[in-house]
């Protein structure tokens, strides 16, 4: 899977580079709205919730609630990106599939991709709003990059399967969004865990994405480091979803080819 990334990386990163250019030609704001979109739905949830509902932060230092839900929403918002659009890359790019021997990871990966450089973005405007938060920035800011990739290749060992799985089964493109709704829920992103009964918290650490966005507000709010439970959950996450689409990739290639 990887061997084929690295034999394609010219055409990977020419179609990248292609794609980023012209996806907002067309639009009045063009390029901007990798930065509107996040941060208009971002100030309806802070109302709501802040609001409207009252929900707090719940942090020890009094951080304020547009920046716990930012710091949460970011990374959700940029994994969902990843599953959604990796997921439909297989049939977009069909035509291409059946006139070329370019395989389909790297479609997929075109998409991580694309949607890792919006997430880079996310991260860039984390900066003023945690200091116009009060929040200072210190050294282990520097880890979410790190924990950005790590949620990114995550992505692209759930895309990769689904996005096989899609030709063979069309009513996935209409289940999966609904899906990535429903899961936002199950993540604590508008609320904090701090609260909940042992068990709960320790069955919510069951869910994937879990650990990956508990570590970005572990470094940009709580100031320290992860805990050693975070990077080994993160790291066998990873690697059962990359085998995963290794195994579904592999068996279902020749079969999702000739449906093309």
């Amino acid at each position: 899977m990887f061997k084929n990334l690295y034999i394609y990386r010219r055409y990977l990163i020419g179609t990248f580079w292609t794609e980023l250019r012209y996806r907002y030609a067309g639009t009045i704001l063009g390029f901007f709205w990798v930065v509107i979109t996040p941060l208009l739905e971002v100030l309806i949830y802070a109302v709501v919730f802040s609001q409207i509902i009252n929900i707090r932060s719940g942090g020890e230092r009094g951080v304020s609630y547009t920046l716990f839900l930012t710091s949460g929403l970011f990374p959700f918002m940029a994994f969902s990106q990843v599953i959604s659009r990796g997921m439909d890359a297989i049939k977009s790019n069909a035509m291409y599939m059946r006139r070329s021997l370019v395989p389909s990871e790297v479609f997929v990966f075109k998409e991580v991709l694309l949607s890792g450089f919006s997430f880079f973005i996310y991260l860039f405007l984390l900066i003023p709003i945690s200091l116009i938060a009060g929040n200072p920035i210190t050294w282990r800011a520097l880890l979410m990059p790190v924990f950005a990739i790590f949620l990114l290749i995550l992505g692209f060992g759930m895309s990769l399967p689904l996005a096989n799985l899609r030709i063979l089964f069309p009513d996935l493109g209409e289940i999966i969004p609904v899906i990535l709704q429903l899961w936002r829920w199950t993540l604590p992103i508008m609320f904090t865990d701090k609260n909940f009964p042992a068990w709960l918290r320790r069955l919510m650490s069951l869910n994937p994405p879990y650990y990956f966005i508990r570590s970005f507000r572990d470094v940009l709010i709580e100031q320290s480091v992860p805990p050693v439970e975070a990077w080994v959950s993160m790291g066998l996450w990873i690697i059962f979803f990359l085998i995963m689409a290794h195994v579904i990739s592999g068996q279902l290639r020749r079969e999702v080819k000739d449906l093309l």
